[in-house]
């Protein structure tokens, strides 16, 4: 066996031991039971001072939160991290052993990202009990998505899929990448936008907020992309000079049209035209998802072959 049939027979993924119906339904039962467990704790949650807090999200556009939220939501995504990866490892639903890896490293990026998935739990109890959902409905829905979210995680990781070349788990990895580089985008957006500017309605605003977000995300993107998205790529062109170059140019094509889109839907739509759906964050997220779209595609084809 040469070293190439080597390389590929050391990172084959292992296929599961159980059937789908049974790790589905596994699965299934974890996550309802996150559920329910986190609703319990928002019902008996000493944190419900009455408290409130403002939070601006786009010109003259905010939405009040109480305080309290943030804490049980941070609180309860901690034990949403905690339970589900406890039952994942009892239960093994899909039959296989986890691999934590030589002195544990496939338990870092796993923290890691587990990490980003406590911040989407507080950012979506604020978001969704803020745009008027009952919060303890909220309570029942957040660590129900986070839990499926951290069960990916652990096939990724610690079943290995981090080496599998099908759409399905590539298409998730580079979507986990693309919003770990998303919020660090946003966030910069949002410093420069609307602290920095102090919420300037200027054009050039919106392109400096932009450009500076784009550098920070490109950066993250492309530590991520190529060494966990893409670890098993045929090529190693990602990390040449001339990938890196390619890899550059490619995102600030793909920040151009962000850019585009951005100051389309948010200062010409929503600014001069009034149309008061299309606020920053919704901006947000339809440029992303548009510029997410295009940096797989023409990273597939040009780089990460």
């Amino acid at each position: 066996m040469d070293t190439k049939e080597k390389n590929t027979a050391s990172v084959s993924v292992r296929p599961r031991e159980n059937s789908f119906a049974k790790e589905f339904l596994l699965v299934f039962l974890v996550l309802i039971s996150s559920a329910l467990f986190n609703a319990f704790l928002y019902a008996c949650s000493p944190f419900q001072d009455g408290k409130v807090l403002e939070i601006v999200y786009s010109e003259n556009m905010s939405f009040s939160v109480e305080t309290g939220l943030l804490f049980h939501s941070l609180m309860a995504g901690g034990i949403t991290i905690v339970f589900s990866y406890l039952f994942y490892f009892l239960l093994k639903p899909s039959g296989l052993s986890p691999i934590i890896g030589k002195k544990g490293k496939n338990l870092l990026p796993l923290s890691i990202l587990s990490l980003f998935g406590l911040l989407a739990h507080v950012v979506l109890s604020i978001i969704l009990t803020g745009f008027g959902l009952h919060p303890l409905l909220s309570a029942l829905i957040v660590p129900f998505l986070c839990s499926l979210y951290y069960y990916f995680l652990y096939k990724l990781y610690l079943e290995e899929r981090t080496y599998s070349n099908a759409l399905f788990w590539e298409i998730f990895r580079f979507a986990i990448v693309g919003l770990v580089a998303a919020v660090f985008d946003f966030l910069v957006c949002y410093l420069v936008q609307f602290l920095a500017f102090s919420g300037n309605e200027a054009v050039y605003v919106t392109v400096i907020a932009t450009a500076c977000g784009f550098l920070v995300g490109v950066v993250i993107n492309y530590l991520m992309s190529t060494f966990m998205v893409y670890k098993n790529a045929k090529t190693n062109t990602s990390k040449t000079g001339k990938g890196m170059l390619a890899f550059f140019l490619l995102s600030a094509l793909g920040l151009l049209i962000g850019i585009g889109i951005q100051a389309f839907l948010y200062d010409f739509l929503f600014l001069q035209k009034d149309i008061l759906f299309l606020s920053y964050p919704v901006d947000f997220v339809i440029r992303t998802l548009i510029v997410m779209v295009y940096n797989y595609i023409t990273r597939k084809i040009f780089i990460y072959r």
